[in-house]
């Protein structure tokens, strides 16, 4: 018997290294640049509300439609891109980003497309967030789940940053804010067009069989990741939303908007390596500082409602941006860590929709200011988040 011709037949082609720079980057450089066109007009409302003369429920209604926008996305993107592929999918929501942003532009000069411009633009986050992060989590396994958060976050950060500096110092700034959004999507989507498809490999009966046989971890999530997902835009978009207005800036308002919504997502972004290190000890460390931290920049947000000062204003946008951090961190984690086979987009659209789902609180929280002043909701917020830490300290 020839030996060779035996080991011929047993070796197998060697795959490319799924950790490529080449591979996955274009999919995270594209959800940056639909995360920076997404919270772009967050640091605008102030700005709306002068120019267009909007009342303050007005703009931060145009701000909360933007999560009803993301639950379709949400719904179309994951699933849909696990029967579908995920480039069929990204690909075309990603080029309709920036469409979405010349929908804003247009707002300046007829309000009412604002509103179709932020629902629209839930859509397409939604659709490219699910997808995207489950692409990313395929071509790189070992740190998908990192480059995604960070991706998003930064763009969440730079996108409101960038809107709001060339806003303060050019001209026709309801128009010129969203200029580098379309060089960055002009940028991204035909480098996406040449990202590899991860492979799909058809399933066969046995494998369905061991699929639909496989732990369900819909119970673990509900208890253990939804209590704590809940509050990653809940709590810190009062920092760079409801409190610049109430504190008295008379000069360089927009930048300052700007600079605190910056300041919120950079905590984020800057506490999410220090939470990989204590993911790498156990979850449950991960989840705990979140909602502790959620706790104490609430209470820290209180404090500034009472006395006005912006100097308490940047403080409650560190404390709620690192708590950010840490709860997206352990909130994406454990959603992979749990999620069947061939289910993982799904988990990952449902995380996103409770992230989001906390753009609606400003609009909750103009509403009732009506019942209780802004330091008793704040305070209210805290004791809530405080509930849910004792929760998770129980339950995780």
């Amino acid at each position: 018997m020839r030996r060779p011709d035996l080991m011929a037949t047993v070796t197998l082609p060697r795959s490319p290294s799924p950790e490529r720079l080449s591979a996955w980057g274009p999919v995270a450089l594209a959800m940056f640049g639909v995360g920076w066109g997404a919270n772009q007009f967050a640091s605008l409302l102030g700005l709306y509300a002068d120019r267009l003369h909007l009342g303050g429920g007005e703009t931060r209604a145009m701000f909360g439609i933007y999560a009803l926008g993301l639950v379709p996305g949400l719904a179309l993107g994951g699933p849909a891109s696990d029967r579908l592929g995920r480039r069929r999918l990204v690909v075309p929501f990603a080029s309709l980003s920036a469409l979405v942003t010349a929908v804003l532009m247009a707002g300046a000069a007829v309000p009412s497309l604002l509103y179709a411009g932020r629902l629209a633009a839930g859509v397409v986050t939604g659709a490219v967030l699910a997808a995207g992060t489950a692409w990313v989590k395929e071509l790189a396994p070992r740190s998908g789940t990192r480059i995604t958060a960070l991706a998003v976050s930064a763009g969440f950060g730079a996108g409101p940053l960038a809107s709001a500096l060339v806003a303060q110092w050019l001209p026709h700034p309801l128009l010129t804010a969203y200029v580098p959004h379309l060089l960055i999507m002009g940028v991204a989507v035909p480098l996406l067009v040449r990202a590899p498809e991860p492979d799909r490999p058809a399933t066969s009966p046995q494998a369905a069989r061991t699929e639909a046989e496989a732990p369900d971890g819909r119970g673990e999530f509900w208890a253990a990741v939804a209590p704590v997902a809940i509050w990653s835009f809940t709590a810190p978009v009062n920092a760079f939303t409801v409190l610049p207005a109430e504190v008295p800036v008379h000069h360089l308002r927009i930048a300052y908007a700007g600079l605190v919504t910056a300041v919120t997502l950079g905590s984020g972004m800057a506490a999410q390596p220090f939470a990989r290190r204590l993911e790498a000890r156990h979850p449950r460390l991960v989840a705990r500082t979140g909602l502790g931290l959620t706790t104490a920049g609430l209470v820290m947000a209180a404090l500034t409602a009472a006395s006005g000062m912006p100097a308490l204003n940047v403080a409650a946008a560190v404390l709620l941006g690192a708590a950010y951090g840490f709860v997206l961190t352990y909130s994406l984690g454990e959603a992979a860590r749990i999620a069947a086979p061939g289910e993982l987009a799904r988990l990952s659209a449902i995380v996103y929709a409770l992230v989001y789902a906390g753009m609606f609180t400003p609009l909750l929280v103009t509403a009732l200011t009506a019942l209780a002043p802004l330091t008793a909701l704040l305070g209210t917020g805290a004791a809530l988040a405080a509930l849910s830490l004792t929760w998770i300290w129980i339950r995780v």
